[in-house]
């Protein structure tokens, strides 16, 4: 039980997956809200339109400069003068981007909003417009990657300032406004390959999970053959909600989520997106169990992020365990894990009918991670683990439906998952 609390499932949008299950990848950034239809902005002349499109983006130009110069005065230089309250909000952001030190960092307008509401609060001149901020953290990100904000401009004496940046917050994905940098004043520790966020003044934390991780990394590295080029990039606050980890409602009793990293977000250029990552997102009420075995659950997740996303649950989730029970096996011994491999044969496996589906695999009342664990150890037995390793690439980057997924699974390991399902009812290990 210890440890199925302590590994959490793979953020990814799984009320995508319960609409369709097989139609869609693991990702966890809902496509691009359409703009709202329902008002529509008054028409104003195309050189009206150009022009202040212009002057937004030289507002945006600015606010990149600022943050690659550490310059707070010229960040601050564009928000509304008038707005005490944003400004010294915008003051924590500043020193929080320049605390993480982006090596890439810009801000490029999408489409306009509209909204009477914030016209009637702001005034006639409001403007909302969706910004996709583009960055890449140093040893983090092997790529730069986006995420989503909203700013609403007005005119102020002949320039166009930023006067919020929250009205279009339920209009945008997940992540949008809820990066760890957007959450208050941040504390950031470095590893070699960690990047650890705690709040500020939370140092022995973030030095804890530093070392941890460190010890994850290695297990992740010892235990699963593909050979990930990446860091890993774990957050730790007080807030339960972050990017897209909701530990509040549905997630509340996971310990941690990997959640995507897009370098083109959902509808940005296709529909699904591209995954170029997923960084480590820790309920707060488990932070202080952090431990090398649920990181190196969830560093298993960031490592295959980036495949393709189209594996079914069961090998994702069923993955991640692998590598953290054999981590637990090498501190413990093979009694320790025998064990509980018997538990799920005896007491998961009835009562399931298949294999874990996609669909409520997160909400199920069964022990679906242990019998993830137990479907992949059985395959790691019968093809060896880079095989298994090869099948999870396959399927991440080719099983977009269920015929998909079960010519690529028979193609590679004689079975489809009906007949994995029934291979695995039947196993008895040996001792």
């Amino acid at each position: 039980m210890v440890v199925v609390l302590t590994c959490g499932g793979v953020a990814y949008a799984v009320e995508q997956r319960e609409d369709d299950a097989r139609s869609r990848p693991k990702v966890s950034v809902g496509p691009a809200s359409p703009p709202n239809q329902s008002n529509k902005p008054p028409s104003k002349t195309a050189a009206a339109v150009a022009a202040r499109r212009q002057a937004v983006d030289i507002v945006l130009l600015r606010r990149a400069k600022a943050v690659r110069d550490g310059n707070e005065k010229l960040f601050l230089a564009d928000i509304d003068p008038a707005d005490t309250k944003l400004r010294q909000e915008q003051r924590t952001l500043f020193a929080n981007l320049v605390e993480i030190g982006f090596t890439e960092v810009g801000y490029s307008q999408a489409e306009e909003r509209f909204d009477q509401a914030a016209v009637r609060e702001h005034g006639s001149s409001t403007y909302l417009v969706r910004v996709l901020m583009r960055y890449q953290i140093p040893k983090v990100d092997l790529d730069p990657v986006t995420t989503e904000l909203g700013y609403t401009f007005v005119s102020r004496g002949g320039r166009w300032v930023i006067t919020d940046d929250r009205d279009l917050d339920d209009e945008l994905g997940p992540t949008a406004h809820r990066e760890p940098w957007d959450l208050g004043r941040i504390e950031v520790r470095r590893g070699p390959r960690v990047l650890a966020i705690v709040e500020k003044g939370d140092t022995d934390r973030a030095e804890a999970i530093v070392a941890e991780a460190n010890e994850a990394l290695g297990q992740v590295t010892a235990y699963w053959p593909r050979r990930w080029r990446g860091s890993v990039l774990i957050v730790a606050l007080d807030d339960t909600e972050v990017r897209d980890a909701r530990f509040a409602d549905e997630d509340i009793e996971s310990a941690a989520s990997a959640g995507s990293t897009f370098t083109s977000l959902p509808g940005q250029d296709t529909a699904d997106g591209t995954v170029g990552g997923a960084y480590i997102v820790v309920n707060p009420k488990e932070r202080d169990r952090i431990d090398e075995i649920l990181l190196s659950h969830e560093i298993t997740h960031v490592a295959t992020a980036d495949l393709g996303g189209y594996e079914p649950l069961w090998l994702a989730e069923g993955a991640a365990e692998y590598v953290s029970w054999r981590g637990i096996e090498a501190v413990g011994g093979a009694g320790e894990v025998a064990k509980w491999e018997q538990e799920v044969i005896d007491q998961a496996l009835p009562g399931l009918v298949a294999l874990p589906s996609d669909l409520g695999f997160y909400e199920s009342n069964t022990d679906v991670y242990g019998v993830s664990w137990l479907a992949v150890r059985f395959l790691v037995r019968e093809i060896g683990l880079k095989a298994v390793e090869d099948l999870y690439e396959d399927l991440a980057r080719h099983g977009t439906d269920q015929t998909s997924r079960d010519r690529i699974l028979l193609t590679r390991t004689g079975y489809t998952e009906a007949t994995l399902w029934i291979s695995l009812k039947d196993y008895r290990p040996q001792r």
